[in-house]
């Protein structure tokens, strides 16, 4: 197979000090593979399935905020995959249109986050590729209504204290409750889910709600933890 290799070097406005900063993209075009497990706290880029490569940065005090490794709730043999994030995708330098893949750009994984003012966040390269995989299996959209979420956003909407969501490898799939057939959706991205080999998918009797009197699934979560 031959490789083309295009390298880009954006110059974006940074309104929150008025200057211009400049970030690099690295961009290829070709088939580059499924990606593969990462564990936090990860390193300097992250390279989507379609190529595109992004720059991450440090930031200590969002680091500062994770909890501590030793204390996850599998014991001493995953403290690996529990470590708090180092490198982060700088929210206010980077096009949040970019895509990550055939069908979702960045701005779905983090758009929660900007929302709330946040700067900084990861997204998982195997668990964006998983999630496309889910929608093209499907064949029709999907809405993610839930994936990087920071320590102080995890909490406030009651999170778990270890929840993947904190680490950028987990996916909540929204699912309509208000349809009488949205058992069957969840079902249908469960189903889907465990196809493409994501790492965990949660029962959904645990994301089912009462509607009039009917228990309904409300969304589909799934996640790349690097263990099963």
């Amino acid at each position: 197979m031959r490789w083309c290799w295009t390298f880009v070097v954006l110059s974006i406005a940074t309104l929150a000090c008025g200057r211009s900063s400049l970030v690099s993209v690295d961009v290829f075009f070709g088939d580059s593979g499924a990606p593969g497990p990462a564990d936090p706290p990860y390193t300097e880029t992250v390279t989507f399935a379609n190529g595109l490569r992004l720059a991450l940065t440090e930031s200590p005090e969002l680091t500062l905020t994770y909890p501590g490794a030793s204390g996850n709730p599998f014991g001493a043999t995953r403290t690996g995959h529990y470590q708090p994030v180092r490198f982060f995708i700088p929210l206010q330098s980077i096009t949040l249109s970019h895509p990550l893949s055939e069908n979702f750009v960045l701005s779905e994984f983090v758009g929660p986050t900007v929302e709330r003012g946040g700067v900084w966040a990861y997204v998982d390269a195997q668990i964006a590729d998983h999630v496309q995989r889910i929608r093209s299996g499907l064949g029709r959209p999907v809405i993610l209504s839930s994936a990087f979420r920071a320590p102080e956003h995890n909490s406030v909407v009651g999170g778990a204290s270890y929840s993947r969501h904190l680490y950028g490898d987990a996916v909540d799939i929204d699912v309509d409750q208000s349809r009488s057939d949205a058992n069957t959706i969840g079902q249908e991205v469960f189903n889907e889910a465990m196809d493409v080999g994501v790492d965990f998918v949660l029962p959904l009797i645990d994301t089912s709600v009462d509607v009039s009197g009917q228990t309904r699934v409300s969304w589909v979560h799934i996640d790349d933890r690097g263990f099963r």
